[in-house]
């Protein structure tokens, strides 16, 4: 099944209204319920910085959507479907705090892997229109050719001594033609609707 016809369906209209979460909370909720399950719904709220008439919406239409199962007593948990969606999307995103220094930025670090390519489909000026569209004040994009960091376009705005040393230091786990876009502020759940543009954009599913 389409992780992303699943989150649609789950944060769309129902009566004429419209829910208080949007799709990467979604993403996010499973996240965080598959690292800490079973989870309860304090945790969750808390977690996730939603109201708590929200998160039982949120909840209750995760289970509807056979994505979470509910133990009364012990939480919530992933169904085996909800481990699969969220191993699709994780086989494509990886999100983590970081810091770039050389650049004074607290940001957060999106991966899409094997996604260099995008940038072939969307200009790079256009995906960071995209991203700050989404809330982030400002995006560093990345990509790794032939074992390389690279900087697209490549121009001096980002010739800043040590800049790109510290992304591969950050990048450790990166891969050739992964895409890395780093967005300030460092907030989760903006990096969360960040990888979701990556995500449905992506051009190697």
């Amino acid at each position: 099944m389409d992780i992303q016809l699943i989150i649609n369906d789950i944060t769309k209209p129902k009566q004429g209204n419209r829910p208080n979460f949007d799709e990467a909370h979604v993403i996010y909720a499973m996240d965080i319920i598959y690292k800490e399950q079973p989870i309860g719904r304090p945790t969750l709220i808390r977690k996730l910085g939603l109201g708590e008439a929200t998160v039982k919406t949120l909840l209750k239409r995760l289970k509807e959507s056979n994505i979470i199962k509910v133990d009364k007593v012990g939480g919530a948990e992933l169904t085996e479907l909800g481990k699969e969606l969220l191993s699709e999307w994780n086989s494509k995103i990886s999100i983590e705090k970081t810091e770039l220094k050389s650049i004074s930025w607290n940001s957060m670090m999106i991966i899409a892997k094997n996604e260099a390519d995008l940038l072939n489909k969307i200009k790079v000026t256009q995906l960071r229109d995209m991203i700050i569209k989404a809330g982030a004040n400002a995006a560093l994009i990345a990509i790794i050719k032939s074992n390389e960091i690279e900087l697209p376009p490549k121009t001096s705005e980002f010739s800043i001594p040590g800049l790109i040393e510290e992304i591969k230091k950050h990048c450790e786990k990166c891969e050739n033609n992964d895409l890395i876009v780093f967005i300030t502020p460092d907030d989760i759940h903006l990096a969360y609707k960040v990888g979701l543009i990556l995500f449905e954009n992506r051009v190697n599913s």
